[in-house]
């Protein structure tokens, strides 16, 4: 079944059987989102669920919403050295919501976490702004303020206190499940402006001499007078992106 899982302005569909727990689910959100299950705090309905080992199909269905929250305690700064021999590009947030942070080589960088993991760049797809994907290592660093980046038989390694740490995972960032309000009423904008442009295309094949005015897009032109959709007769017409280093 298709549980829906509301975090804030995002939306998240996630695959369960009715037998599966709450903390099966807690999982697949954690590998989703990079929040601990302990961090996670779930309601239906408006009810806190919180009995881990509780079986999901003794109180959902397919389709059925749940909305997320988690504590937003404030971390410390992390201070990322960067001694390895290359730039190195850093993902800072969850997936639906991410800033990228360059640390140059041999320099040090402050930067503000929002979570307790962040994304070590490897590879990126895509040119164009707003469409990139960034494949990451995640390393969790929770209680340390201070991460050492270096260089080690050709592949950069993360250190805590003089410390290698493995990765927690890998996975992908996509900026366009990344987007602010702002460009996503850009986007709609642009689509209904092509709209526009096909319903006049279809009349002017349909009805020639036939003029459709149509409400204006901001930004897609000056209008057309007369009532939206209604048909006159008229007679005749008269950013450097973040990349792999070479």
């Amino acid at each position: 079944m298709d549980i829906n899982v509301l975090d804030g302005t995002n939306q998240s569909v996630y695959k369960c059987e009715p037998s599966h727990t709450l903390l099966s689910l807690k999982e697949q959100i954690e590998y989703n989102e990079g929040i601990e299950t302990e961090n996670q705090i779930l309601y239906y309905n408006g009810y806190w669920i919180n009995d881990d080992i509780e079986i999901l199909g003794n109180f959902l269905k397919n389709g059925d919403e749940l909305t997320l929250s988690s504590p937003t305690a404030a971390r410390n700064p992390t201070k990322f050295v960067n001694n390895a021999q290359s730039n190195i590009w850093i993902v800072n947030g969850t997936k639906h919501k991410f800033t990228m942070h360059l640390v140059p080589k041999k320099k040090k960088m402050t930067i503000k976490l929002n979570t307790d993991t962040f994304g070590l760049v490897y590879h990126t797809d895509g040119t164009e702004s707003g469409k990139r994907s960034y494949q990451a290592l995640r390393f969790d660093v929770k209680g340390f303020d201070n991460v050492d980046l270096e260089t080690i038989d050709g592949d950069i390694e993360v250190k805590l206190n003089g410390d290698s740490i493995e990765p927690t995972d890998s996975t992908v960032y996509d900026e366009r499940r990344s987007k602010t309000k702002l460009e996503e009423a850009k986007e709609s904008s642009k689509i209904a402006a092509n709209i526009g442009k096909f319903l006049r295309g279809i009349a002017a094949i349909i009805y020639p001499g036939v003029t459709l005015a149509i409400a204006p897009v901001p930004g897609e032109g000056p209008s057309v007078e007369g009532a939206q959709a209604e048909v006159h007769e008229v007679g005749a017409p008269e950013e450097e992106a973040p990349g792999e280093e070479a």
